[in-house]
């Protein structure tokens, strides 16, 4: 497979990896292997692959290469968008699908540390509180005959609603895959991995 994109500064796409993330270097290279295989797994199929988190985070971090668009029409012969298939209807069942295809490509179960055995579609974190205000102002409401405790509950929700996207947005911006590199990647090695 062609190599993953480097730095300007020659840095390979674990270090890269591993400086975005905090990650120790064998780990990060560790992470690529695995990231590998599952661009293998989405090249010689059409069905939906769904990724676990950390190879996630390597899929996301090439996927803001500018030249990823390229390099998946050249080496996998197809185009990848990178899209939230962890929010896809039938997620969980795509994932074992995805396990099932690199057992039988690999001969070897996928390490437990990157590819748990199942993975959970994402419910928002606000969810369960704004039920709990809602259903706790609703009941107050009724019970005292007040629809203002409703309304209350209302804007108490849309207020945290508000802070959690803002935390969010911050959180991203500190934390962001890549973000302090995705200028830099620039171009593809043109030697292979260990030269």
């Amino acid at each position: 497979m062609a190599p993953l994109p480097a730095t300007r500064d020659g840095r390979e796409f674990h270090g890269a990896l591993a400086q975005a993330n905090d990650l120790p270097l064998a780990d990060a290279r560790e992470i690529e292997v695995e990231y590998r295989r599952f661009l293998y797994l989405a090249a010689i199929s059409d069905a939906p692959r769904v990724v676990p988190a950390q190879i996630r985070q390597a899929w996301q971090m090439h996927a803001r290469n500018p030249d990823y668009v390229h390099f998946c029409t050249s080496v996998l012969g197809k185009p990848l968008p990178l899209d939230d298939t962890t929010r896809m209807l039938g997620a969980s069942r795509a994932y074992h699908q995805t396990r099932a295809a690199y057992m039988r490509e690999f001969g070897h179960r996928p390490p437990a540390l990157y590819w748990p055995d199942g993975v959970a579609p994402r419910v928002p974190r606000w969810l369960v509180a704004h039920a709990a205000i809602l259903g706790l102002s609703g009941a107050f409401a009724y019970g005292r005959g007040e629809p203002l405790f409703l309304a209350a509950g209302v804007g108490l929700a849309l207020v945290l609603y508000g802070a959690d996207l803002y935390t969010a947005h911050l959180g991203r911006k500190r934390r962001a895959f890549g973000d302090r590199m995705s200028d830099d990647l620039s171009h593809f090695l043109n030697r292979t991995p260990g030269q």
